[in-house]
């Protein structure tokens, strides 16, 4: 059953749950489903992934571009320099590559792939461009 939900709710919703009467037909066919879903989603994740694997991103009007240090080498003396640390934040920002006639407002975000060790906490932010303001702060 894929209910979730809190504790003190359980007793209610085993009572009420029609998982237990099913058929094993019916318990495959949602089980099915289920597979189904998480393979749509794999397949945007790994969509989404592989766009974002690009030193620059370019849209019609947007360029992602990342925030790096000068020294991409870590050593072993890290714990003492944390710019050359593998635990350091990645930063990026958008940037308007063009004119825009009127206000261009975009939200944006970075995930985290299912099989990654990044640590990944999803924000949406929201920006307005225009000729005046055309670079996002990094986020």
């Amino acid at each position: 059953c894929p209910w979730q939900g809190p504790y003190h709710e359980l007793t209610v919703h085993e009572a009420e749950c029609t998982h237990p009467t099913k058929t094993g037909n019916e318990l495959m066919e949602i089980l099915d489903e289920m597979d189904q879903t998480r393979k749509k989603e794999m397949q945007l994740y790994n969509s989404i992934f592989s766009l974002l694997s690009f030193e620059k991103i370019g849209y019609t009007e947007v360029q992602f571009r990342p925030y790096r240090t000068d020294d991409f080498i870590t050593r072993l003396d890290s714990e003492r320099t944390p710019t050359l640390s593998c635990k350091r934040p990645l930063s990026f920002q958008l940037i308007l590559k063009s004119k825009v006639n009127a206000p261009l407002e975009c939200s944006f975000l970075l995930l985290e792939g299912p099989y990654d060790d990044v640590q990944i906490r999803p924000v949406i932010y929201h920006f307005v461009f225009s000729n005046e303001s055309n670079e996002t702060d990094y986020m």
